[in-house]
């Protein structure tokens, strides 16, 4: 749009954006994406390494995307712009339902260890 009105300017005038915003949220998603696949590795290293069973780690493999997903849809939604703000909340909810994932699982392994049947430890998980 300014190099559109720029034809319309005297010869002498000259315009330049002096700060754009959008390189810093670029590099703010940047940066998300990255935390969040190390996230992801060190949480499926994790839980791998205590409960000694891979198939434990997918629960919580899983929820990072179904979060991520969920919650840029809300934003959508909602109208709300992509922002610092934004991002560091995604971050921390990302936390709270990896931590909550790990919980569950390792819960349900300990009533699988006690004789339950895998369904029926879930539910008392």
């Amino acid at each position: 749009k300014m190099a559109e009105l720029a034809t319309r300017f005297p010869e002498d005038m000259q315009w330049a954006a002096p700060y754009d915003p959008t390189v810093f949220v670029r590099d703010s998603i940047r940066a998300v994406v990255q935390t969040l696949l190390e996230a992801v590795v060190l949480v499926v290293l994790v839980v791998i390494l205590f409960l000694q069973t891979w198939r434990a780690s997918i629960i919580p493999l899983i929820a990072v995307p179904v979060s991520v997903v969920g919650t840029f849809s809300i934003l959508y939604l909602l109208g709300f712009s992509l922002n610092t703000l934004s991002l560091f909340g995604l971050v921390l909810a990302i936390g709270i339902v990896v931590d909550d994932a790990i919980v569950v699982v390792e819960n349900v392994e300990r009533n699988i260890e006690e004789g339950l049947a895998p369904l029926a430890a879930a539910y008392q998980a």
